[in-house]
């Protein structure tokens, strides 16, 4: 499953949001504290995110590791299967196509449960 990652010039938690408004997603901005390597996971939304502060890495579903830093934008399909590496808080803004009321539990879902069609 694809997604896309770039490397920009560093962004404000505001504008951020602001660009996160314009493409119709619904957002928030927080700090994400990872003390150890999460498991693999997927959600059922899709989602783009910008690191504001600090750095970081991910693992994406076929084990290659990719470190963040100020200005990185990620956007991942829903199903698409990632880590996120133990690390330094970091801040970043989270958009979803999806409002948060309406995630289902858990936000971190086995890869055991994901539905063929997100496997393409």
């Amino acid at each position: 499953m694809e997604y896309k990652f770039n490397q920009g010039a560093p962004i404000t938690e505001e504008a951020a949001l602001e660009l996160a408004a314009d493409m119709g997603f619904h957002s928030l901005a927080f700090d994400l504290v990872v003390d150890e390597d999460e498991p693999m996971h997927w959600h059922d939304f899709s989602s783009v995110s910008w690191v504001i502060e600090g750095t970081g890495a991910f693992r994406d579903g076929d084990g290659n590791v990719t470190e963040v830093s100020p200005g990185c934008r990620l956007d991942a399909p829903a199903g698409w299967l990632h880590a996120n590496l133990a690390g330094p808080p970091l801040r970043f803004v989270l958009a979803t196509d999806v409002a948060g009321e309406d995630w289902t539990m858990p936000i971190n879902k086995d890869p055991a449960d994901r539905p063929e069609h997100f496997a393409a």
